[in-house]
């Protein structure tokens, strides 16, 4: 039986006459409701896209001057690192800021700057595809852990079959199949 509560409040206009009691339910959740079998709902974003392909430099010399629209500064040495080993995460997995960071030497914070300023997004670096190493959804274009940016990214990665539990994780149940950690070196690039 759910529990029941009755409190009196006084008025503030006529404080000598009693209140009305107010009850208050607290209602229990359903105990045959099971997690696993409701069905992933689609988070509502503004980007979707998934499928927008941009040119991507790929030799030393296209690389040396190009200029990244959003930063109007060129693109440097490391983010081209970042990049490379980014495109590498198939449709339909995700990686982490630190395994990118492990397998360039360098830190989980680093990384994450340069994929806020990708210019190549979503094809052929699909930085949406990136969590922090609690697969927790993490950030979006400059944006950490909820708003329009992170729906965005959340709504992009529903699209390639990747779903969140409540608490925007990466749903323990397809964990082992989306985890990518196989990144090869770029190859006489930088």
């Amino acid at each position: 039986m759910p529990a029941v509560r009755i409190s009196r409040r006084s008025s503030a206009i006529n404080a000598s006459a009693p209140s009305a009691p107010t009850v208050t339910k607290r209602v229990k959740k359903d105990a045959t409701s099971d997690k696993a079998s409701q069905k992933p709902v689609k988070p509502v974003a503004v980007d979707e896209d998934i499928s927008t392909t941009h040119p991507y430099p790929k030799t030393c010399e296209e690389r040396e001057n190009v200029i990244n629209p959003q930063t109007k500064r060129k693109v440097t040495p490391f983010q081209f690192q970042v990049y490379d080993l980014c495109a590498q995460i198939p449709k339909g997995q995700v990686s982490t800021y630190k395994y990118i960071s492990d397998a360039l030497q360098s830190s989980s914070r680093a990384v994450g700057q340069a994929l806020r300023v990708n210019p190549y997004a979503p094809l052929p670096v699909p930085c949406h595809r990136v969590l922090n190493s609690k697969l927790f959804i993490g950030g979006f274009k400059g944006q950490w852990g909820e708003g329009e940016r992170v729906d965005s990214k959340k709504a992009k990665l529903f699209n390639e079959g990747v779903v969140f539990d409540e608490k925007d994780h990466v749903a323990v149940e397809i964990r082992d199949k989306v985890i990518f950690n196989d990144f090869k070196p770029a190859k006489g690039i930088n």
